[in-house]
C-alpha cells in the first residue's frame, strides 16, 4: 500500500446523504461529526468568510500518515534487518496511533481491520488551538 492510499471507516451516512443544518455557537454543526468533509468545510468557510476560495483546496491530495510508533535502532542493528525481524516499537498496543496530515499531528485514533484490511477509527481530533500551538 502507497504512503497516499488511505482506508476510512464510517459509522454514519456520508455528509452529501445528509441535508445541512444549523450551526450552533461552539462549532460543528448539529450531528455533523468533527472529521466528516462536509462539516469541515461548512466549519472552515464559516471563520474564512469566502467559501469559493476554500472549493479551490477540496481536490488538494495531502500525505495521510498513521503512526503506530517509534524506535531507535543503532546502525549495526539495522544493516541485521532480515525477512522476518522484528522490531519492538515504544507503543503498546492498547494505545491510541498518531494520524498525521503532512506530517502536522491531526487526530488520534484505533487500528481496526475491515474486511482483511487495516483501517483507523478516528477518536479524537486536535483542536485548532492545539494544532497551532504544534504548529509554532
Amino acid at each position: 500500500m502507497a504512503d497516499e492510499d488511505v482506508i476510512g471507516v464510517m459509522d454514519e451516512p456520508a455528509a452529501s446523504e445528509t441535508s445541512p443544518e444549523p450551526q450552533p455557537a461552539g462549532g460543528n454543526p448539529v450531528g455533523g461529526r468533527p472529521g466528516e468533509p462536509a462539516a469541515l468545510a461548512q466549519d472552515l468557510a464559516g471563520s474564512i468568510g469566502d467559501a469559493a476560495n476554500l472549493d479551490m483546496l477540496m481536490d488538494v491530495s495531502l500525505k495521510v500518515t498513521v503512526e503506530l510508533g517509534r524506535t531507535r535502532l543503532k546502525f549495526r542493528d539495522i544493516l541485521n534487518l532480515a525477512n522476518g525481524s522484528l522490531i519492538e516499537l515504544n507503543n503498546q498496543t492498547s494505545e491510541p496511533v498518531d494520524i498525521l496530515v503532512n506530517g502536522a499531528l491531526l487526530a488520534t485514533g484505533e487500528v481496526v481491520v475491515i474486511d482483511d484490511h487495516f483501517a483507523v477509527r478516528i477518536n479524537r481530533l486536535l483542536s485548532r488551538l492545539e494544532r497551532l500551538q504544534r504548529a509554532v
